[in-house]
């Protein structure tokens, strides 16, 4: 029995390592310890410019390693996108959460990634952190990343 349950959860720490090499970035909040999941969503090994994101809750603070889908109002109103611009194998994205910052998604050194401007510079996005009073409005939002051109950690505070 202790055999099965080591090998069920090598098989979850496994899958979800899969899942990670498609990471993007994350949104946090102080509310709780679940995140709010960006991948990459592709087609046929491409980029899937319709649907270039997959976003979901990763669920860390009662169930950890479960995932749900956002509901209808979470993807329309507070974590959803939508893609202004497509190229031939990257996207341009605003947020839902935050429309004054576009998100771009391409492939670097072969790896995907989420760019954005952080303090002026462009940055590969990593989190977005919220600080929320309650569930339905948010104080104030810091953007985390790295500098495309550095290296170097960044780090901006802005109000949504």
């Amino acid at each position: 029995m202790r055999r099965i349950l080591l090998l069920f959860a090598l098989a979850l720490c496994y899958t979800f390592s899969l899942n990670a090499q498609e990471r993007l970035f994350f949104v946090s909040r102080n509310l709780n310890r679940n995140i709010i999941v960006y991948d990459v969503q592709q087609k046929n090994g491409a980029l899937n410019l319709d649907n270039p994101l997959h976003v979901y809750w990763y669920n860390q603070e009662h169930n950890p390693i479960t995932t749900n889908e956002l509901n209808f109002i979470q993807r329309k109103l507070a974590y959803g996108y939508t893609v202004v611009e497509k190229g031939k194998d990257e996207v341009t994205v605003k947020l839902k959460a935050y429309k004054k910052r576009l998100v771009k998604v391409c492939k670097r050194d072969g790896k995907w990634v989420a760019t954005a401007t952080i303090n002026r510079k462009e940055c590969v996005l990593t989190e977005i952190y919220a600080h929320c009073p309650t569930k339905t409005s948010c104080d104030y939002m810091e953007l985390h990343g790295k500098a495309l051109d550095s290296g170097k950690k960044e780090k901006e505070t802005v109000k949504p």
